[in-house]
């Protein structure tokens, strides 16, 4: 019996029509058959790092932050919000909030026809009706329709935020960036800017990274509260001693005409607390507009989350597509530029990756392991160098089974596939390869497909 997975791209007609010829990179079947490195180890794998803690000087940095509150009551606080965080969908737009309403608006109007005679009640008696229809409406209506709301981030949901998602955020960039610093060993970063940077997640792991190259940090945050905090960390949780970083910035509002260019551009988990598409997509181009190197654009890897992600990508891809923009290229997660498969399947299923982190040693506790899953694209200014590569990427585990490994990959043609590795059939080092690639991981592979 097919898995769920197959007979999903199956039915796309994705492997029931085509017998492709797969076959390991040369270079790096070379380096296997000549005993450089294992095949756990190729240069695809880019998930070998396992748990990521928050390093010990913020974790002291956080204790000290938060001495006037009862901690565990703080860490239960926080665990409300990062489940409430997880679970938040993007505003609706005008339109469709109206059609949402009419039609709740109708049904509860049929309700009402069919239970009463209208053509036997007077003017008086239709008017009440019609106010019981009306109010009827409005209170389904609230419990129907998800009602966004921004959320007002002041001193003390600042602290939940610190001590619910932090340790995850951190972990989550602190992968993406590894992935750049590996795939472009070249790239030092001078300046960065956090769009929605919140406790200074994304500072810390671009600072643990690449601290000796970054002479810049500009954090952006609607939330004053937001901004002290994250400048009480980098002091080490007192105001009193200097910043452990050089020329750090903080600011409310993105500059909408500045003409200053940033190596490292990110908006992380911020995109949600945007009021619509219009003002998402303006952010996005304005943050396009200020990069010089590489946009980094991560959302929870929930439906809603990959959504924005998505929309995020068509933009910036159309842009270019009509001569409005710099050249660019999709750096990761994806191996192509084409219309996103996820999308074209249209089967609810958000491509995401999961993230295994250690949580916040607080509360009398040590840190324990926790997984979260997330949605991303990274942007590079350019088209893609000759020496970079465009593996498939892995978009769901591998399934290691008795004498077979089966991975689920985007391509580079713009498609997900499901191929069944074995030794007898595509040799020993790809066998090995296949099994010990993980989900996010690139495999290094070419495919050929024929009829």
């Amino acid at each position: 019996m097919k898995c769920g997975f197959q007979r999903l791209f199956c039915s796309a007609g994705v492997t029931a029509k085509l017998k492709p010829e797969i076959t390991l990179d040369e270079s790096i079947s070379q380096a296997l058959d000549a005993g450089q490195y294992k095949p756990r180890k190729h240069e695809g794998r880019l998930t070998t790092g396992g748990c990521v803690t928050v390093p010990g000087p913020i974790v002291t940095a956080i204790v000290k932050s938060c001495k006037d509150h009862p901690v565990k009551a703080l860490l239960a606080e926080g665990r409300k919000l990062d489940n409430f965080v997880r679970s938040r969908k993007p505003p609706m737009e005008p339109d469709e909030l109206r059609r949402r309403i009419n039609e709740v608006r109708h049904r509860v109007g049929e309700e009402f026809r069919g239970k009463v005679a209208v053509e036997e009640m007077s003017e008086e008696q239709i008017t009440y009706i019609n106010k019981v229809v009306e109010a009827q409406s409005k209170k389904r209506a609230k419990q129907q329709i998800y009602a966004w709301k921004p959320v007002d981030y002041d001193a003390f949901k600042g602290l939940q935020y610190l001590l619910g998602r932090s340790a995850a955020e951190y972990a989550v960039l602190t992968r993406i960036f590894e992935e750049i610093k590996k795939r472009d060993p070249g790239f030092k970063p001078r300046s960065l800017i956090d769009f929605g940077a919140g406790v200074g997640t994304g500072t810390w792991a671009a600072s643990n990274l690449w601290k000796e190259h970054i002479f810049e940090y500009v954090s952006i945050d609607a939330s004053a509260d937001m901004n002290d905090l994250a400048e009480l960390i980098l002091r080490g949780g007192d105001v009193n001693k200097p910043m452990t970083l050089r020329n750090v910035f903080y600011r409310q509002f993105l500059p909408a005409t500045s003409k200053s260019k940033y190596d490292l551009v990110m908006a992380a988990f911020s995109l949600f607390e945007l009021p619509s598409a219009r003002n998402r997509l303006d952010i996005v181009g304005n943050l396009w507009d200020k990069c010089d190197g590489y946009l980094v654009l991560v959302e929870h890897g929930s439906y809603a989350g990959f959504s924005l992600i998505e929309e995020a990508r068509r933009f910036l891809l159309k842009k270019v597509e009509d001569g409005e923009g710099e050249e660019l290229h999709v750096f990761s997660p994806c191996p192509h530029e084409q219309s996103c498969p996820r999308v074209t399947l249209d089967d609810g299923t958000p491509c995401n990756f999961e993230m295994t982190y250690n949580q916040l040693p607080l509360g009398g506790t040590a840190g324990e392991a926790a997984k979260c899953v997330y949605s991303y694209v990274v942007f590079k200014k350019g088209p893609p160098s000759a020496e970079q590569s465009r593996f498939p990427r892995l978009v769901r585990p591998t399934l290691v089974r008795s004498k077979h490994a089966v991975c689920r990959m985007c391509t580079d043609a713009g498609k997900l596939q499901e191929v069944i590795f074995t030794a007898s059939k595509h040799g020993k080092n790809l066998y090995r390869c296949a099994k010990a690639t993980k989900w996010g991981d690139q495999l290094p592979i070419k495919i050929e497909e024929k009829s």
